[in-house]
């Protein structure tokens, strides 16, 4: 009896290291992993900007289409939150304007966008541009949702940000 408690307990010990050593290298992972992540957020110092900032023109984006003189854009996104919170103040702002005056661009997948676009269509031209944002999105180097952006009839962004402060100040500024 006391040779099966003996092996028993041996048995408990070697398990509990071999626990310690598996805890160990989990640890040792999660740090690693946590590091490139990390690693992949941070920008090299100098790098570009995350978005067109204001000053900036913005190439043509309406082909033969002047601008009036100041128009609003954002740059929303169905699966951020942040984005959800932020487009019914846009709306409300974009309401303000002429329709023409507002740029609406929703990226997602086609299933997905139908809330916010029925939110912002009677507002703004709403564009969808894909999960990718498409080619607004590129012009204007958005990297991140949302964003808002107010320009002048020669496409000078006069305000940019991802609230609606700057645009607001810049609006009635």
């Amino acid at each position: 009896m006391v040779y099966a408690l003996c092996t028993a307990v041996m048995i408990l010990a070697v398990l509990c290291v071999v626990n310690v050593m598996l805890a160990m290298g989990i640890i040792r992972r999660l740090r690693e992993h946590t590091e490139r992540l990390n690693a992949l957020n941070e920008r090299p110092a100098g790098g570009p900007p995350p978005a067109v900032q204001p000053g900036e023109t913005v190439a043509e984006f309406e082909p033969g289409a002047p601008l009036p003189e100041r128009t609003l854009i954002g740059f929303f996104s169905p699966s951020c939150a942040p984005c959800k919170e932020l487009a019914p103040a846009f709306a409300e702002l974009a309401g303000t304007m002429a329709r023409e005056q507002v740029f609406a661009v929703i990226a997602g997948f086609p299933d997905e966008t139908g809330t916010m676009r029925e939110l912002l269509d009677p507002v703004a031209r709403v564009s969808h541009g894909g999960p990718d944002g498409g080619p607004l999105t590129k012009a204007f180097k958005v990297e991140a949702f949302p964003q808002v952006f107010l320009l002048d009839a020669s496409r000078t962004v006069l305000a940019a940000g991802h609230t609606l402060d700057d645009v607001l100040a810049a609006t009635h500024g």
